[in-house]
């Protein structure tokens, strides 16, 4: 580059192509720099010219040739980015000018922490999922559905079609599917072509660990035991096929899943800490459904109280903790899904998050929860028993929706609901859960509404679920069974004097609101009256002496 070449540059902005920096930046912000303008087509940063305009050349520490070999080097390990420096002699000092390429067609820069960043206006960004998904489009297809290097036969896993034959006659997949030999199965799989090439997703199924590794890096998963937030006693690592890999994390997770029995009227049941079927359509998403392209591996946390499992990548789509459960199935590898869906492992109508849920919420048991910061995504399983008294009124209404569970295992914690919330723990539109609600209270007679229409409308158990859950709730029952037995105790105390509102509180174990409720259908009645206002306001019987 010539001085004039220069000058011409400096005259100009800062874009998607150009960076100034007066000195010298750290390693990871040029490794940070090199993705960004990369991922723009490639373009120049600029060391020893002022970054805001009118723009000079400043001195600055000029970086020895060993210096310069080894920012390269660091560059190259942090983001497998290969940069060139040049010095530029200009009249009115050096500049060092580090030319960084574009990206190849198809691929996108990152660092090897995960950050995929792009040149915005004078700044970098983080790039979304719409447009690292259009990049890799480019390349002409989905990773999964590209064909690996190698004979079929020499890259598949003994182990991993052993597996795959377990979890097809788990699940329930088609008999003509169960008795095909190996590569018939690999054919009507999707995962053979008709010249014999096993694709990336037989690879990722099926395939021997080194053959993995070789075509996938980032596919691996790790397992830690922990025995507080920070410590654990027990770590294991594999670069294993999806199915070894299942069946593995499975093993590692039943030697703490204790087992508890509940009686039955014909048999007793037998009840894990974390439910099979939960685990395993919790497990399938997150190593199918992870990001094969960035760094960073499958982990899962066995804590004493939950299991943590995250997984690489941003979810796909639009999909968000807040819409998971309904939200129609948007697979990331569409090869690999199909292949998941032909043995019934996973499902077009977006079936495995909601089993995941039902088979939790049957139980009586907290539902999973999500959470993502948009470089991975978490579940979150909490370690509890089986609920008999849930059990047993599951069991009597065999027609509940993982919807009206919900409903109504949030009652089990709270003594009512509002629509609004009902919409919230359901993912469903404010109309839709009114119609669960409505179902609920009128053809199960779970359910019963209070309070005026509107806003401050309200739904509870009803007695009769109240009676068949009974100690599975975790407030007293006894004080809310009956709304005329809330106003009997009421009443019987205000005999022996003024009460606050904090004190009828206590006395019905009811919330500010319901209180609020109880005490102005009192005083409708004619049966108590309020002296004082704000915080000296009392309850008092009519009639009596005022304070």
């Amino acid at each position: 580059m010539t001085p004039e070449e220069l000058d011409h540059i400096i005259a100009g902005s800062e874009g998607e192509q150009v960076e100034f920096k007066p000195s010298l930046l750290s390693r990871r912000e040029l490794a940070e720099y090199a993705v960004g303008l990369g991922n723009s087509g490639g373009g120049w940063l600029f060391t020893g010219i002022s970054d805001r305009p009118p723009r000079r050349i400043l001195a600055f520490d000029w970086p020895s040739e060993d210096d310069l070999q080894r920012i390269r080097a660091s560059i190259y390990d942090a983001a497998r980015i290969r940069v060139d420096f040049v010095r530029v002699d200009h009249p009115d000092g050096l500049v060092l000018a580090m030319r960084i390429p574009g990206r190849p067609r198809g691929l996108v820069f990152h660092t090897q922490d995960g950050k995929y960043l792009i040149r915005l206006d004078e700044g970098l960004r983080g790039m979304t999922l719409p447009e690292l998904d259009a990049i890799r489009r480019e390349a002409g297809g989905e990773l999964s559905a590209q064909p690996a290097t190698g004979t079929w036969n020499d890259l598949i896993r003994p182990a991993g079609m052993e597996a795959l034959r377990e979890l097809m006659h788990e699940a329930g997949a088609p008999r003509d599917l169960v008795g095909l030999s190996d590569p018939d199965l690999l054919h009507a799989l999707g995962l053979l072509d008709a010249d014999n090439r096993l694709s990336v997703a037989g690879l990722l199924l099926v395939g021997r660990s080194e053959a993995i590794q070789s075509r996938i890096p980032h596919a691996h998963w790790s397992f830690f035991r922990m025995t507080g937030d920070t410590d654990y006693d027990q770590v294991e690592r594999g670069s294993d096929c999806l199915t070894v890999a299942l069946r593995r994390l499975r093993e590692l997770i039943a030697t703490d899943n204790p087992i508890i029995t509940i009686k039955g009227d014909l048999v007793h049941g037998e009840f894990p800490r974390y439910p099979q079927l939960a685990l395993r359509e919790l497990l399938v998403n997150a190593l199918a459904h992870r990001d094969f392209e960035v760094p960073g591996g499958v982990v899962l946390k066995q804590f004493p109280d939950r299991i943590e499992l995250s997984n690489p990548g941003a979810f796909p789509a639009d999909i968000t903790p807040e819409n998971i459960l309904h939200h129609p199935s948007t697979p990331r590898y569409p090869a690999l899904f199909a292949a998941l869906a032909r043995v019934r492992l996973a499902n077009a109508a977006n079936l495995g998050v909601p089993r995941a849920f039902r088979d939790l919420l049957a139980e009586g048991k907290e539902p999973p929860v999500y959470s993502t910061t948009g470089q991975t995504v978490t579940v979150t399983v909490k370690g509890q028993e089986a609920t008999p008294e849930f059990i047993r009124l599951v069991r009597q209404h065999p027609d509940l929706t993982v919807d009206d569970l919900l409903v109504l295992h949030y009652l089990t914690r709270h003594r009512e609901i509002s629509a609004n919330e009902a919409a919230r723990i359901c993912q469903r539109p404010l109309d839709s859960t009114r119609e669960i609600l409505a179902r609920l209270a009128t053809r199960d007679r779970l359910l019963e509404t209070g309070g005026p229409t509107g806003r401050g409308r309200y739904h509870r158990l009803s007695r009769q679920a109240c009676e068949e859950l009974g100690e599975s709730l975790a407030y007293h029952v006894d004080s809310r069974l009956s709304r005329e037995n809330a106003k009997g105790r009421v009443l019987d105390a205000l005999r022996h004097g003024p009460l606050s509102n904090a004190q009828i509180r206590e006395i019905t174990q009811m919330g500010r609101f319901q209180v609020s409720r109880l005490m102005d259908t009192l005083k409708q009645e004619g049966l108590v009256q309020m002296q004082g206002s704000r915080r000296g306001a009392r309850w008092l019987l009519s009639g009596e002496q005022k304070l």
